[in-house]
């Protein structure tokens, strides 16, 4: 796919086409610096997939800023292309903590960073007891609602004395999900 540089233009009176009569997905409003690509991958489709569900746009470098557009649904994502790239255990100060035989060793406050190959709006942390290996038995550590523009969420983690299990991290884009690898952890 080439990268269509040109940004969305003002609008003036009479100039901003209607958005589509119908539309299978979502309706997002054109914004200053947009471009048909940045929109495109921001919300996971290809271009043409846009220009598909937009017949008013009879150019594919010129979008007015306020312009509603449709955004088709994404469907389904193939393998491999949103996933956890790492899950780490960091001090206040962003220095990566101790692994001894196989368990992070925990402090008190602890930056748990997860990074993923592509923005995320929410990342849910959890603490999964060590020998249950049942998700019913996991608790919600911590939720990030991070920048829809990096594809890292950390929350700051206060830990109790004697935790010892399994952390994970589940995040998703619409319907796409993708959890981490667990990490063992221990808290004496």
């Amino acid at each position: 796919m080439t990268e269509h540089t040109r940004e969305a233009v003002p609008a003036t009176a009479g100039r901003v086409p209607n958005p589509p009569k119908e539309c299978s997905g979502q309706l997002y409003t054109v914004q200053a610096s947009d471009s048909l690509f940045k929109i495109a991958r921001r919300f996971g489709v290809t271009v043409e997939a846009i220009l598909a569900a937009n017949p008013q746009i009879v150019n594919r470098d010129v979008i007015f800023i306020g312009q509603v557009i449709c955004i088709p649904s994404g469907g389904p994502q193939p393998p491999g292309q949103f996933r956890v790239l790492t899950l780490r255990f960091l001090t206040e100060e962003g220095q990566p903590l101790p692994t001894e035989g196989g368990a992070v060793q925990l402090i008190e406050r602890v930056i748990v960073r997860a990074t993923f190959t592509r923005p995320v709006s929410r990342a849910f942390f959890f603490l999964e007891p060590t020998g249950t290996e049942t998700c019913e038995l996991a608790s919600l550590i911590g939720v990030d609602c991070p920048s829809a523009t990096t594809g890292v969420a950390e929350i700051l983690w206060q830990v109790q004395r004697g935790t010892l299990g399994r952390v994970y991290v589940v995040a998703c884009i619409d319907s796409v999900c993708a959890k981490s690898d667990d990490v063992l952890v221990v808290r004496e």
